[in-house]
């Protein structure tokens, strides 16, 4: 008379399941884990770079102040007698 609806729903995750294809499945988790195999290293390997990207600023720039103060010291163009 009326409808069960626990049979509907047994029914959905049963169709469900039909559909999935384990070999995909299985290959996709296979490329996944090593496109992160992958990604792992390379993370760990840019992470002190990017730590580290706030003194190279300050190196940059303090290089920039040596080289101008260089340039304002000019040496005495006199010539030198030696007597």
């Amino acid at each position: 008379m009326y409808p069960n609806p626990s049979n509907s729903l047994l029914k959905g995750s049963l169709s469900f399941l039909k559909r999935i294809n384990f070999s995909n499945l299985l290959d996709g988790t296979s490329k996944t884990l090593g496109v992160i195999n992958q990604a792992i290293p390379v993370f760990y390997q840019v992470k002190p770079l990017v730590n580290n990207i706030g003194t190279v600023f300050k190196i940059s720039n303090a290089l920039k102040e040596n080289r101008q103060e260089e340039k304002k010291e000019e040496p005495n163009q006199s010539p030198i007698f030696f007597i």
